[in-house]
């Protein structure tokens, strides 16, 4: 009984075929169900996806110049087209692997001429050619021949080519999702780097009107020395805030300037016409993503799914490493004409076949087989590690974003209440100086107190912008699960748009 149940599983197994993969188990995410709690400046959305449709990036991002600034990028710059080639690449390798699990058909053509020394020739030879009775003469003789057939067909009883097909099958998935992430860091890095022009627009054109201030207040000054109403010291001090003040323009033109040059590399052309004039900057025209959000949105971040794709991979090399240890069959079959004469190839008589099978199976291998199999199951552990990694991080961003976001907030109303009151201070302080009643240093000190105090409120709206970005990139491009984007085509880039003038 027991040989007769070994059999029929044998045959089962031979028939349907086996897999020497592991079943594939997903971990659990090493993370808190939901982020850390929000405070009462970001309140609970009551339905997060109402209404929210965020599967295209221009629902958040709504500055019309930022948009199309960001499709210019989509379409020209040069590292997404790398992610797109190598797309494609790991598509194609694919559909190379994948093509193993069926046969090969071949068309194979040979014409040969051979000579056959008389020692070598035996009484039956000669059947494409003359028979020579005389074996001190040389035999010459034509082959002609065509065939069609498979060479060498593995049949993939325990699953060794489906594994490699598996595996390759994943890693293609996992190179679209890296191209995903590639797409949405740029679109992040667009928006960054708009962001960050205009507020380095905004310092500069503060940086201005400041030392201009700073200028006529010093040739004041310079005549109230002359008229010997202030001292050298006031006079010369008053300079060195218009010298100070210089400084700070000439590096806030720099850092435009560098702006500027970081935003061509990311569009992958100059800046288009329209937008080399300054423009004032103002709150940032982005949707703001609703509190409340669950941490399993992790699963739509590209870079987690390319992560969990490769360790599906490595699941798969598993199989293909576990099948090595068990016997290859593999089937040629070959069907063509065969003549001695060009003439006759095609006449009747001529064809011929040929069937065989062959087999193999590991004997001795020194242990590559089994020191493979461990390989394949380290990278496999590796792999569960690397997505581990990839879901914390992923959290960990996001718990920034948040976090910032609740923060940033009341920092930005009492900044926005300290610039008030250094304007009022230094308004007030103009006024006693020339009455009179205050000094020179105390309208100095005034006038650097406003500047510091709206230079730190430029800075931190435009940290309040930048960590809405943030949150929009760690959470993979929106808060919503999207369905799956058609990807076919991605790596065309069509032609640059024209961005027009806006005015503000």
């Amino acid at each position: 009984m027991k040989p007769l149940l070994l059999s029929t599983a044998l045959a089962s197994c031979l028939l349907a075929g086996c897999s020497m993969e592991p079943t594939y188990q997903r971990p659990a995410m090493p993370v808190p169900n939901n982020y850390p709690s929000s405070s009462a400046t970001t309140p609970t959305a009551p339905d997060v996806s109402a209404d929210m449709v965020d599967q295209d990036w221009r629902v958040f991002f709504k500055d019309p110049v930022l948009q199309q600034l960001i499709q210019i990028a989509l379409d020209n710059n040069r590292d997404l087209r790398v992610a797109a080639a190598n797309m494609a690449a790991a598509r194609a390798d694919y559909g190379a692997a994948r093509v193993n699990l069926f046969p090969e058909i071949d068309l194979q053509g040979y014409a040969g001429r051979q000579r056959l020394p008389a020692m070598s020739q035996q009484p039956a030879a000669g059947l494409l050619g003359p028979i020579q009775n005389n074996r001190n003469t040389a035999t010459t003789f034509n082959t002609y021949q065509v065939q069609a057939g498979m060479t060498s067909y593995e049949l993939d009883f325990f699953g060794h080519q489906r594994a490699i097909a598996h595996e390759s099958g994943k890693l293609a998935a996992a190179s679209a999702a890296d191209y995903q992430a590639a797409r949405i860091a740029l679109i992040g890095e667009v928006a960054d780097a708009y962001l960050s022009l205009q507020a380095d627009r905004t310092l500069l054109l503060l940086a201005e009107q400041t030392t201009t201030g700073q200028e006529q207040h010093a040739q004041v000054m310079q005549k109230a020395y002359r008229d010997g109403g202030a001292s050298e010291f006031d006079m010369r001090r008053s300079q060195t805030q218009v010298d100070s003040g210089q400084v700070d323009v000439q590096s806030m033109e720099i850092r435009v300037a560098k702006d500027i040059n970081a935003m061509a590399v990311l569009l992958g052309q100059p800046l288009p016409a329209g937008y080399d004039s300054p423009r004032p900057w103002q709150a940032p025209l982005l949707v703001d993503v609703p509190a409340g959000l669950p941490s399993s949105l992790l699963d739509r971040r590209p870079d987690v799914i390319a992560a969990e794709d490769r360790l599906r991979a490595a699941n798969a090399d598993i199989g293909r490493a576990r099948a090595a240890f068990f016997p290859s069959i593999a089937l040629t079959g070959v069907l063509g004409v065969l003549s001695g004469g060009l003439s006759n190839l095609f006449t009747a008589g001529s064809g011929a076949w040929t069937v065989g099978a062959s087999g193999a199976m590991p004997l001795f291998d020194w242990g590559k087989n089994r020191n493979n199999l461990a390989a394949s199951k380290a990278r496999d552990t590796g792999a569960v590690a690397a997505y581990e990694g990839t879901v914390q991080e992923a959290f960990r961003e996001v718990a920034d974003a948040l976090v910032t976001r609740d923060h940033i907030v009341p920092a930005l109303k009492s900044q926005a209440e300290l610039v008030d009151q250094s304007q009022h201070v230094y308004a007030i302080s103009q006024e006693r100086f020339k009455e009179g009643l205050d000094n020179y240093i105390s309208t100095e000190d005034a006038q650097r107190s406003l500047y510091g105090a709206q230079q730190q409120l430029v800075s931190l709206e435009l940290a309040q912008a930048v960590n809405q970005v943030n949150l929009y990139k760690a959470l993979g491009g929106g808060w919503r699960q999207a369905p799956a984007a058609n990807t076919a085509g991605l790596a065309k880039a069509s032609s640059p748009r024209p961005l027009a003038a806006t005015s503000r």
